[in-house]
């Protein structure tokens, strides 16, 4: 089995700061998304909690979740 990585530029709208993201899949169809520079939190708190979505958000160090991601490095 071997897997397939994309990265891309993130970026911060409201301060600037930039970081990369990670995309990876795999033979088998299954992925893997990384955020490097950006610490991530649950899309959805109740969701999460209730063990629904598993699904994670980047956020900046200043607070925004504002990231926005360009073309592959």
């Amino acid at each position: 089995m071997s897997w397939d990585e994309s990265r891309h530029k993130a970026t911060c709208r409201d301060c600037g700061h930039e970081g990369v993201y990670v995309s990876r899949t795999n033979d088998w169809g299954g992925t893997d998304d990384r955020w490097e520079g950006f610490d991530t939190v649950p899309e959805n708190e109740y969701e999460y909690l209730r063990k629904r979505s598993e699904a994670q958000v980047p956020v900046c160090n200043c607070g925004s979740r504002n990231i926005v991601t360009a073309g592959v490095l």
